[in-house]
């Protein structure tokens, strides 16, 4: 019977994960938009999470592959881990844990947040994400398994206390962002694989990513209290998205609060308003990203309305059906068709401020608000056709 486990220690590149060599071990982390990571290294950086793994004879590791897999595990059936650094940004550094097992492979994510302010984001998202996934279903979040910390060692920097957590990770599921394309009169969809050929999506493969977008916003929102999950950024990487076989799946990698926007007093007519703020905020914050992840803000095709308005209707169906006084899909789209653009126009400020994530959106949005509405308006005129015909 196994009695020890050492974790590989890999590096993902453009060309796949390479094992993380003796040089490299002293390579400074990337540093983010703010280069504040860049006084960590590689090796000690991997090598804390690891040693936080195989603690008392690994029992953290075999808790979080048992919950994984829903069944005890033990030693004997690991056959080889490897830890592999992923990502770097603002908040986290991302790492995937992949575990080889008797009967298959299994992938996680590992979450680590390296200074204090960062700690409490990360306490405050592991707690969200168990809440959420305990509350609504189905689950389109990664379930969270294990919360820990871990003891960076360093000769230059001493000693330092990193937190972290291990979640489900979606395997086969890509970032995807706008990019410009000769041709096309509005910015389409690329999704960051770099093992396909197809990595732009089609119209129809586009509309159904935002379907489902806003069928999952949706879907999290607490119709008593509204909360909903906010802030979110597609620039981010706060969806990711999976084709297989042409089909669009996604999901929601991220839960960085949860929180009203907009309180529903009592009566009908307040829920509805709530409604209606959080159906408009959610159109506009689904068109916004930055080009290629990184560049300019950008504004996805008025297309994307019809996916957005479908993805909606389908999700709030569900909570009608299971809470029979909340305002039917028939009702609301009654209500939406009432508004004139006008209508819509003068609510689109306070939602555009009530909304905002990153500085510059407000400048950004506004000047296309008219447009937005225009677009809004015809998308609800063909899903109210819709609603009469079924």
């Amino acid at each position: 019977m196994a009695t020890a486990l050492t974790i590989r220690h890999l590096v993902n590149t453009p060309a796949g994960p390479v094992p993380l060599s003796a040089e490299g071990e002293r390579i400074p982390l990337p540093g983010g938009p703010d280069n504040a990571l860049s006084q960590l290294c590689y090796g000690p950086y991997l090598k804390a999470i690891s040693d936080c793994l195989c603690r008392n004879a690994c029992q953290p590791l075999l808790e979080l592959l048992s919950k994984h897999v829903k069944r005890s595990i033990s030693l004997a059936e690991i056959k080889r881990v490897d830890l592999i650094s992923e990502k770097h940004g603002t908040l986290y550094q991302v790492a995937r844990l992949n575990a080889d097992l008797d009967e298959g492979a299994y992938s996680l994510a590992v979450n680590v947040a390296t200074y204090p302010e960062q700690h409490a984001f990360l306490e405050n998202e592991f707690h969200l994400l168990q809440h959420l996934c305990d509350k609504f279903y189905p689950a389109f979040l990664p379930t969270p398994y294990l919360k820990g910390g871990a003891l960076y060692r360093d000769e230059s920097l001493g000693c330092m206390n990193l937190q972290f957590f291990v979640a489900e990770w979606f395997e086969d599921f890509h970032e995807f962002h706008l990019t410009t394309q000769p041709k096309e009169a509005h910015p389409v969809i690329q999704v960051w694989n770099a093992d396909s050929a197809d990595s732009v999506l089609t119209r129809e493969q586009t509309r159904s990513l935002y379907r489902c977008a806003a069928a999952i916003l949706t879907t999290y929102l607490d119709e008593r209290s509204f909360e909903q999950i906010y802030p979110w950024h597609h620039a981010a990487g706060d969806f990711v998205v999976r084709v297989k076989q042409g089909a669009i799946d996604l999901r929601l990698v991220t839960v960085r609060d949860y929180r009203c926007l907009l309180a529903p007093g009592p009566g009908c007519e307040n829920i509805l308003a709530a409604i209606l703020h959080f159906f408009l905020n959610a159109t506009m914050r689904l068109r916004l990203d930055r080009l290629d992840g990184t560049g300019a803000l950008a504004w996805a095709g008025p297309d994307s309305l019809t996916g957005m308005t479908e993805g909606f209707l389908e999700a709030w169906a569900k909570k009608h059906r299971s809470t029979p006084h909340l305002p039917s899909c028939h009702e609301i789209l009654q209500v939406m068709g009432a508004f004139t653009r006008e209508d819509w126009l003068s609510l689109v400020p306070h939602v555009i401020d009530d909304g905002l994530v990153e500085a510059g959106e407000g400048e950004f949005l506004r000047p296309r608000a008219r447009e937005h509405v225009i677009a809004l308006c015809r998308a609800l005129r063909e899903a109210a056709a819709a609603c009469r015909r079924t």
